[in-house]
């Protein structure tokens, strides 16, 4: 079986952390962005080796109107073309900002986990496999920082963790701020990806002619997020070329302690 050395890496991966069961139902939550398609393409090469079995799960925010509703239509046509069955729905995330008085980044992020709970629990599967790459592992650290945090902060993002539930019962991924009560959970967030960067799964994306869609409000400086990538990580690079390595080199001292 000829693969790409970014499958061979996602394989690896994969089961170093024994992140999949055989047999088992895995939900692929996909926006539509270069990151998750990547990750989805992948999990289908790999489909038939791990014994899995995939459902994709993909969440229009409502922020961005057509253009979120054009990203929905892709991820469908590009499930439907790899044989994938998918579940797709629409989340008021702004209404529900007003109602949490939170940011909008964590309602998106409340929502949409809780989504790929519901999904989960529908199909039967325990994981949901998420895109998040090493290019996330470093702007979350450096996140955390900048907020103060301890040393869990520091590790930043696992390759696998359990969802949490809140006091209301929202499904959320274990290290959301917001979780004020933390509850039981089967349900593991996986992340195959944390050795990948944003660059390959563009290239494989490219390579494999698969024309990701380009969220727009990734440009978007309102975002603390896009602040940090695209103003702060530049200007700290100026300092030290090589930052990203070092701060998940500090992640890793941070796990080891």
């Amino acid at each position: 079986m000829n693969k790409t050395d970014l499958e061979s890496k996602v394989l690896d991966s994969i089961q170093r952390y024994s992140l999949i069961l055989r047999d088992e139902p895995v939900v692929v939550g996909v926006s539509g962005g270069a990151d998750s398609v990547c990750l989805l393409h992948v999990l289908v090469e790999w489909r038939r080796r791990l014994g899995i079995k995939l459902h994709v799960a993909h969440l229009d925010h409502e922020i961005r109107g057509v253009e979120s509703q054009a990203d929905a239509e892709y991820v469908s046509n590009l499930a439907g073309s790899l044989g994938i069955p998918i579940t797709i729905d629409r989340q008021d995330v702004a209404a529900y900002r007003t109602e949490r008085k939170c940011s909008l980044e964590e309602a998106a992020r409340e929502l949409r986990y809780a989504f790929f709970a519901r999904v989960a629990r529908k199909v039967g599967a325990q994981r949901i496999a998420i895109g998040h790459t090493r290019d996330d592992q470093v702007e979350t650290i450096l996140m955390h920082i900048l907020r103060g945090t301890g040393i869990t902060g520091l590790c930043g993002l696992a390759p696998c963790s359990p969802i949490a539930y809140d006091s209301q019962g929202m499904s959320l991924p274990a290290q959301a701020p917001s979780v004020t009560k933390r509850q039981p959970s089967n349900l593991l967030i996986i992340r195959p990806l944390l050795d990948i960067t944003r660059e390959e799964t563009a290239r494989y994306c490219q390579k494999h002619q698969l024309d990701p869609r380009i969220d727009s409000s990734n440009l978007s400086p309102s975002f603390f997020r896009n602040r940090l990538r695209l103003h702060l990580l530049p200007l700290l690079r100026q300092y030290n070329p090589s930052i990203d390595q070092a701060l998940l080199r500090l992640s890793e001292i941070a796990k080891e302690d």
